[in-house]
């Protein structure tokens, strides 16, 4: 694969996400620099070639080209998309457009006692260093640093360097920059947050500052921090890290792009919500801003065909949806060239489309553009007509989710309430785990998900044995990846509960020891996305974790764990004062289970 594969569709298709993210947020996703021969020209906006090309290609062949991978330079990126019939430049004379800089967020771990965490937190930036202490070491820093603080006080925090190459760590220290917002951690919440004005890197500041720590390396990388503000409740941590698909408990410095820093905000404390420049889209696209109840409520009322005579509404979108959600799901492109769509989608419209209905895949690449969540690049919009097989197979275009409707299907519980809407709404009569299995979905069958592709979803071989074998067991060899889960937190929420359960109250003794499970409320595997966290942990006996995570039973809101297949009551969920449960995990349990009562019916 390379630059003959990118097809002007897909060209056109990441000229509309750049645009939709912005230059600078476009080439930090899929990390390109900035251009510096050839910009590509689109109705008088420009564009970095490299970065275009790169993620055309993915939307061309479902394969990103990495700037290393273009082996014969910017002239060569130049040449394709010119035959492509686009107007390329010479960046230095092609007019560039203002960026609009947004402040990212850079989660800092304040570090525990052994790192004396608290203290120098107290130290450098609740009470804030003189600077008349430390100016014979600032240097050319000096100036600076008075410049930003009149009243002669700095408020300083630092990290150490690592060795690793390119880890969360690495990527944050090169790509934080000044305006960004900090969010301080410790035991899983964030106490306080300030802006970054000034970033330097000093070893005689910080072991002035800070000394060193048992591996005498100092916090030399330092930030010069404003408007700090220490929050009179600390903020639980666990929601905001989820959303922003960060492990929990936070380690490592870790930095996201202000996208996603838009996405949080809700979830922080309403008087630390620095005022955040719109994103750089177009207007169609900001007279839309589309939110989860929003994608819900276009999803349950698609503009479908009906057959004459009939008012069961057509199933192709809805396959159509069911199969994009399923590329959400696995994170794979949410754009895809004509060819591949027609060639995954066409099986599943003969297999769960209406009886007697044709197989049009044609149809639902279309026309899905009247919901508001589908987009098509590369022809053009002729409504009220479908472009023929011949037409779509000499454009090749791409379609798929919207930008918007993808990021909010990325979230578990909105892509899960989605696939029900769908499954509730468009497909009565249907078998629906069937239906799940064949787009992708299979993992929302238990709440554990899809953990180990070599299992089927209850844990037994694929396949029996057709004769009774002699001797030991046969073995065979395979390569796997396995979530790594703590198991210094199962053991703590059996601890806290004495080995009971939570549901019956079973102490059951095993080997003369007690033993007891840890369930996970919302599953680690696909595509259920769970953290592994004590708030989304139970302990529960065999038994009941078997039928949790079969999706038998769920707890209510009001505490009452009940059978998921005609609610009788199975008894109180005990409560422990040292083990939290967060509530939105049992939110999206109970809502996997509304699945499970749906396609079970």
């Amino acid at each position: 694969m390379g630059l003959g594969d990118i097809t002007r569709a897909g060209v056109l298709a990441a000229v509309a996400e750049c645009q939709g993210l912005g230059r600078e947020t476009f080439r930090r996703r899929y990390g390109f620099g900035r251009a510096l021969t050839y910009v590509l020209v689109v109705d008088g906006d420009s564009y970095d070639s490299k970065a275009i090309a790169g993620v055309a290609h993915l939307y061309s062949v479902g394969a990103l080209l990495s700037a290393d991978d273009f082996s014969g330079g910017a002239r060569t990126v130049a040449h394709r998309l010119r035959a492509l019939g686009f107007t390329v430049e010479d960046g230095s004379t092609a007019a560039d457009r203002p960026q609009q800089a947004e402040p990212q967020i850079l989660l800092q771990p304040r570090g525990g006692p052994r790192l004396r965490g608290a203290q120098n937190f107290a130290k450098s930036v609740h009470q804030g260093i003189r600077i008349s202490d430390i100016q014979d070491v600032l240097g050319d820093q000096a100036t600076t640093l008075k410049a930003l603080y009149p009243d002669g006080i700095a408020r300083l925090w630092g990290a150490t360097p690592t060795a690793q190459a390119n880890n969360e760590k690495v990527r944050a220290l090169r790509d934080r920059r000044v305006g960004d917002d900090v969010y301080f951690y410790t035991a899983n919440h964030f106490f306080a947050r300030a802006r970054i004005l000034h970033l330097f890197t000093s070893s005689p500041v910080a072991r002035r500052v800070w000394g060193a720590d048992s591996d005498d390396a100092t916090w030399e990388h330092i930030m010069a921090l404003g408007d700090v503000e220490e929050f009179p409740t600390p903020v639980l941590a666990a929601p905001v890290l989820r959303q922003m698909n960060v492990p929990a408990p936070l380690w490592s410095l870790t930095l996201r792009s202000p996208e996603i820093y838009r996405s949080v905000l809700p979830l922080l404390p309403a008087k630390s919500r620095p005022v955040v420049p719109p994103p750089l889209t177009p207007p169609s696209a900001t007279a839309d801003q589309l939110t989860a109840e929003g994608l819900l409520e276009r999803l349950g009322s698609l503009r479908t065909h009906r057959q004459p005579g009939s008012r069961t509404p057509s199933r192709h979108q809805p396959l159509a949806l069911l199969w994009a959600i399923s590329r959400i799901s696995a994170d794979r492109p949410r754009l895809t060239p004509w060819a591949l769509f027609r060639t995954e989608v066409s099986p599943l419209l003969a297999e769960f489309g209406l009886p007697g209905s044709k197989v049009t895949p044609e149809y639902p690449f279309w026309h899905l553009r009247g919901s508001g969540l589908w987009e098509v690049h590369g022809m053009e919009r002729d409504a009220g007509t479908t472009p023929g097989t011949g037409a779509l197979d000499t454009h090749q275009p791409v379609a798929g989710l919207t930008h918007t409707s993808a990021e909010l299907l990325r979230d578990p519980l909105v892509r899960l309430q989605a696939v029900i809407k769908l499954c509730s709404t468009y497909f009565d009569g249907v078998d629906q785990r069937e239906l799940l299995n064949r787009v992708g979905l299979a993992g929302y069958a238990t709440a554990d998900g899809l953990v180990d592709e070599g299992e089927d979803a209850d844990g037994q071989e694929g396949a029996a044995a057709t004769e009774r074998a002699t001797g030991p067991a046969a073995r065979r060899t395979r390569t796997s990846s396995q979530l790594v889960r703590d198991a210094a937190i199962a053991t703590r929420v059996k601890e806290l509960h004495g080995h009971a359960c939570q549901i019956c109250e079973t102490r059951l003794q095993y080997k003369r020891r007690p033993y007891s499970e840890a369930a996970h409320i919302r599953g680690l595997g696909t595509p259920h996305d769970g953290p592994d966290e004590l708030p989304n942990l139970l302990c529960l006996c065999p038994n009941h974790h078997v039928l949790f995570d079969g999706l038998e039973i769920y707890v209510g809101v009001d505490g009452v764990v009940r059978h998921t297949h005609g609610d009788e009551s199975v008894g109180r969920l005990r409560q422990h004062n040292g083990h939290p449960i967060d509530e939105a995990h049992l939110d999206y349990h109970r809502t996997l289970c509304e699945l499970s009562r749906i396609t079970r019916s």
